[in-house]
Order: structure tokens, then C-alpha cells, then sequence
């Protein structure tokens, strides 16, 4: 069964993130189990992740002994087999915390699709905090799936706890949207897994 990651790319304690985030893991559970795939919840927080300052880049260093929260982030990304990331959007980028922690990774996410979910607290949903986070991906050998899911005004739709507000406006179009997301990285994740690309 394809294991699907589901980051948070914020590490803010007030971050509107969290409470995308926590709605996912009250709902993407059954529809993963539908899909027939499994979902693993990756806070960035939660690894305390320093600023990056190893000697060498990642790339170009296979001797790496990392303490083991580094690690551990990066043996979470390896063993996922496609990823879904919320971020929000700082000044028209992606958090520098989600840059540092992507930062760590050499070749976990290669050839691995990744789906952008990005979310503000207006209409716009964060979609340049998306925009700016694609070559980075790229260039980590990413499949960065075409089109992004806007997440917009979260404070009036969710609870901090994942679950909407009584009335939500835009219920319907997180529910319909969110699915979509989940099943369109379900199915990359699955042919590309089923079918990789030889190497040599």
C-alpha cells in the first residue's frame, strides 16, 4: 500500500495551518482507506529542526550522521511515496521554515509526486506561496502535480480543533476540493509507484 505524507509547512503555533491540517487527519483517513492508500501526518514543528549548516549539501554528501531529529525528518520523506504539502504564503514565498526543512532532503523525493495545497485567510488562498515552492521541488526531482488547491479564509470556515464552524460558507468547496486533491495525488502516487521510471 503507497504511503501518501501530508506536511505541514508551518511551524507557527498560530498558524492557520494547523487547523487544514488537523481537519485533514479527521477526514482523509476514509478516504485514504477508499483510495486505497495511507496517510502520514508530518508537523514540521514537531521536529525542531535547526537552520541548515551542514559542511557539504546534502547531495553531494552520502557519509551524513545526522542527530536524530534530522534524520527523522528525513527517513519520514523517504519512506513516503508521494506527499501532500499546505503551505501558506509569507510575502509572496513559501515559510522559511518549509525552505529550511525541504533544505535537509538530498534524494528521498525523487521522482516522487507531490501535490500543493495553499491556504491565507483570503480569497486568494496563499496561491504564490505554491508558486514559489515549484522549482524548489523541482529541483529536489519532485513530480509537482499541475494545478495547486487555494485554500482561502479558514478562519471563518474551521475550528483551530479541524472541525468547520457551524455554517461554514465555504464548506462545500473545502469538501469537494480537499477530495480532490487527496484522490488526484492517491492516483500519481499509485501509477508511479506501480510503474517507475527505469534508471540505469
Amino acid at each position: 500500500m503507497q504511503t501518501i505524507a501530508i506536511i505541514l509547512g508551518s511551524t507557527r503555533k498560530s498558524s492557520l495551518g494547523r487547523s487544514l491540517f488537523n481537519h485533514l487527519q479527521l477526514t482523509a483517513p476514509a478516504l485514504c482507506a477508499e483510495l486505497a492508500i495511507k496517510a502520514t501526518f508530518l508537523d514540521l514543528a514537531q521536529y525542531n529542526l535547526p537552520f541548515f549548516d551542514e559542511v557539504l549539501p546534502p547531495m553531494a554528501n552520502n557519509q551524513r550522521h545526522l542527530p536524530a531529529n534530522q534524520q527523522q525528518w528525513i527517513s519520514d520523506m523517504a519512506q513516503a511515496d508521494g506527499y501532500l504539502i499546505l503551505t501558506p504564503e509569507y510575502n509572496h514565498a513559501m515559510p522559511a521554515a518549509l525552505k529550511n526543512a525541504l533544505d535537509f532532503l538530498a534524494f528521498e523525493g525523487q521522482r516522487k509526486p507531490v501535490k500543493l495545497i495553499s491556504y491565507a485567510d483570503n480569497m486568494r488562498g496563499g496561491q504564490f506561496g505554491a508558486a514559489a515552492l515549484v522549482p524548489v521541488l523541482q529541483r529536489l526531482g519532485m513530480l509537482v502535480l499541475p494545478k495547486p488547491t487555494p485554500v482561502g479564509q479558514l478562519q471563518n470556515n474551521l475550528q483551530p480543533d479541524g472541525h468547520f464552524i457551524a455554517a461554514a460558507p465555504l464548506k462545500a468547496r473545502y469538501t469537494k476540493g480537499l477530495s480532490q486533491a487527496l484522490q488526484e495525488i492517491a492516483y500519481y502516487t499509485t501509477v508511479l509507484t506501480e510503474h517507475p521510471f527505469p534508471t540505469a
